[in-house]
């Protein structure tokens, strides 16, 4: 567990990167930013933040040695040495220049941040945080001019969303990442950090209940879809957690081993976790995932019953096909009231 509750900022440095492929090239800065307390607030409120909370949890990865990554090592750096920010900001922005070699990747100011102050069980940290703004946004200002108040058309970094941005933290090198761009190219994830998402508990549970829709969804027949859906819930129900190997157990009386090793290959590919069919997975979290086939019957192809009223559960589904479509009888029951 991450806490920022207590961070500051250290250092800030701004560069500019352009892109490779266009020739663009860089504009290193001579010196870091001159700060204040409320840009501090600021970057640690919209910068640090949102990229700790809501981005995904990644690992540093390397073919043959993650000390040869070049993130892992130019972090380290910071880290050990105090003087070595402004040195390692530029290698940063070089390494960041070398990965933009792709024509859809925009040019823009690279931010670099240290901060002080990240807890994690008792452990005070430092965190490194690497952020490209490749669009701006407009905004209004209002400024006097020869004794008029005049409006005032100008163009900014949005603190809204973080673009692309990354905080690596000095305990073993943790890595948070976000790309709201990576439609357009993933090289912020891939080549430039060059991470794997980490083995998490909020993952693994991800990853099963990507598992539990694509077999749902396999299921030939409504009815044992449903059926299926019944023994999800009252597993989740009656235990603390459950494994992969559990799922196996319960798909088994609707797809044969070859096709839930199937799904669970493209469910790993999909999030680049290989899951061990062993480990323990929270019931808790798993049911957040697991939500929308339970809330969820499917009638026919493309053709779904979508139950929101907590208090109601599909109990039985009958579906026939009929010469312009199907009929469908739904046994839906409601809680007792207490």
């Amino acid at each position: 567990m991450i806490d920022i509750s207590s961070a500051k900022v250290a250092k800030v440095i701004v560069h500019r990167v352009g892109n490779k492929l266009r020739d663009e090239g860089f504009h290193l800065s001579q010196a870091e930013c001159h700060r204040s307390s409320t840009l501090d607030e600021l970057l640690i409120r919209d910068f640090l933040a949102p990229v700790v909370r809501k981005g995904q949890e990644y690992s540093l990865t390397h073919e043959s040695d993650v000390s040869l990554n070049t993130i892992n090592h130019y972090a380290d750096n910071v880290f050990k040495t105090s003087n070595a920010f402004k040195e390692s900001s530029d290698a940063i922005a070089k390494h960041l220049y070398s990965c933009s070699g792709h024509q859809n990747i925009g040019g823009g100011e690279f931010l670099v941040i240290l901060f002080d102050g990240i807890r994690s069980e008792d452990q005070s940290l430092q965190a490194l945080g690497l952020y490209k703004v490749e669009g701006k946004d407009d905004y209004l200002d209002v400024g006097e001019e020869k004794g008029e108040i005049q409006v005032i058309e100008r163009v900014g970094i949005s603190l809204s969303k973080v673009q692309k941005g990354a905080v690596i933290i000095s305990n073993g090198l943790k890595v948070f990442a976000i790309d709201n761009l990576g439609q357009k190219t993933k090289y912020w994830i891939e080549n430039f950090l060059k991470v794997a998402p980490s083995q998490t508990p909020q993952k693994s549970a991800q990853i099963a209940g990507a598992l539990l829709k694509a077999i749902s969804n396999r299921v030939e027949t409504p009815s044992n879809a449903l059926e299926f859906t019944h023994q999800v819930e009252e597993l989740l129900t009656e235990t603390d957690a459950l494994s992969l190997s559990d799922i196996r157990k319960i798909s088994n009386n609707y797809l044969n081993n070859e096709e839930v090793d199937e799904l669970l290959n493209g469910t790993r590919l999909k999030y680049g976790v290989s899951l061990d069919d062993s480990i323990p997975i929270e019931s808790k979290r798993l049911a957040k995932f697991a939500k929308e086939i339970v809330t969820k019957a499917r009638i026919a192809e493309g053709v779904s019953l979508l139950v929101s009223n907590p208090d109601a559960k599909i109990h039985s589904i009958d579906v026939k096909p009929v010469k312009n479509g199907y009929r469908a009888v739904v046994d839906i029951q409601m809680k007792e009231a207490k």
